[in-house]
């Protein structure tokens, strides 16, 4: 058992867009920036919203995951008729592997000890801050569960930080929000060599306005990226859509 089994927990969710797919199962892994540089991915890969701030406030190292099973950056891609999927990962495969949390939206939060500014209290709720980050974590065991101890409200993004990359184990689950979707998940999970992943088809988090557009590219782009493994995407990133 380990901290998350041990908090009843039963799994952790990684959203992505839906055309990052084909680049996960080939992987069979959530890669830490570091490594999709090394395998050959620019910066306009990764979320133009976020990825700089993750760097900056020291957090560009580690797969990103939450607890969340509804968070507002979901549902905020759904509503603007963006595809997009959950991975939900068995809470022992992060059990297994070194990770931190933070109560808080590392990329979105405003409250960061920087430029003199004290940011949010060390506390048995906050965590304490960690090699130059400017937030905040939990890093040792009693420092995560006394974090996840503390009453959440519905405003509480609590995100998991695998230190480095998280290998994702063949009960992985790939969630999609329409049919439409879950038909080219399954064809990605088809493939020769992807991984045994369950496929499932939820109701959205609210409201998913699919666009035709954006679900043309998230094909256009899968296709492309099925046909030429060595293929490391056209800079499709939907932060950049207004």
């Amino acid at each position: 058992m380990g901290f998350l089994s041990d908090q009843g927990i039963a799994d952790v969710r990684h959203y992505a867009p839906l055309h990052y797919l084909p680049f996960i199962a080939r992987s069979k892994s959530l890669m830490c920036k570091p490594s999709l540089a090394a395998a050959g991915f620019a910066t306009s890969h990764y979320r133009s919203m976020s990825h700089g701030m993750d760097v900056a406030r020291g957090f560009g190292n580690y797969a990103h995951l939450t607890l969340d099973h509804q968070p507002r950056i979901l549902r905020a891609k759904l509503a603007a008729g963006f595809p997009h999927i959950a991975l939900s990962v068995p809470s022992d495969a992060v059990d297994n592997v070194q990770s931190s949390i933070c109560r808080f939206n590392v990329a979105m939060t405003r409250k960061l000890k920087r430029d003199g500014k004290p940011g949010h209290a060390e506390s048995d709720r906050n965590g304490k801050y960690y090699d130059g980050h400017e937030i905040p974590i939990g890093r040792t065991t009693s420092e995560k569960r006394a974090i996840l101890n503390h009453p959440l409200n519905a405003r509480t993004m609590i995100e998991v930080l695998v230190h480095g990359d998280l290998p994702l184990p063949d009960d992985t689950t790939v969630i999609c929000y329409s049919d439409q979707d879950a038909t080219i998940a399954k064809n990605v999970l088809c493939q020769p060599g992807s991984p045994p992943w369950l496929l499932e088809v939820h109701t959205p988090p609210g409201h998913y306005p699919r666009s035709s557009v954006h679900s043309q590219s998230v094909t256009d782009f899968i296709l492309k990226a099925l046909g030429d493994p060595t293929w490391r995407g056209n800079g499709l990133e939907f932060d950049r859509f207004r």
